[in-house]
């Protein structure tokens, strides 16, 4: 447990945007996913390339971070912030997100998403990538 946490503090920590842009409208999620073992390789892949695609492509997606365990390393943590719920709504009906939700189902042994709210949003991590 103190592992999760402690990927939560990180995640929450190297975000790529100004949390006091709009605090009270950003919806703000954490996924915690376990991935069946045999497609950890192909998941990862799945999950980067939807990552950037979303970024990329939709301004409402502030920032998609994923990490995995590296002590369990078929647990996957992923931090998601949009601009706000009708930002994440409409990212919901992207062909990059449909695309990745239907090609990793049989991939994803649980999913737990928890809604959570902005303390202290700063990073420099894509000085460093």
């Amino acid at each position: 447990m103190r592992n999760a946490w402690t990927v939560i503090a990180i995640l929450l920590l190297v975000s790529t945007f100004d949390a006091k842009a709009q605090p009270t409208k950003m919806k703000v999620r954490i996924a915690k996913i376990e991935i069946h073992a045999e497609y950890l390789t192909q998941y990862r892949q799945a999950l980067a390339e939807h990552a950037k695609a979303a970024v990329s492509a939709e301004p409402g997606v502030l920032t998609l971070n994923a990490v995995y365990d590296q002590n369990h390393p078929a647990q996957v943590t992923v931090f998601e912030a949009y601009a706000s719920e009708e930002a994440y709504q409409s990212h919901l009906k992207t062909a990059h997100f449909l695309k990745y939700k239907n090609g990793t189902l049989k991939m994803v042994k649980s999913l737990e998403l928890i809604d959570v709210a902005p303390i202290a949003l700063e990073s420099k991590l894509t000085t460093h990538l």
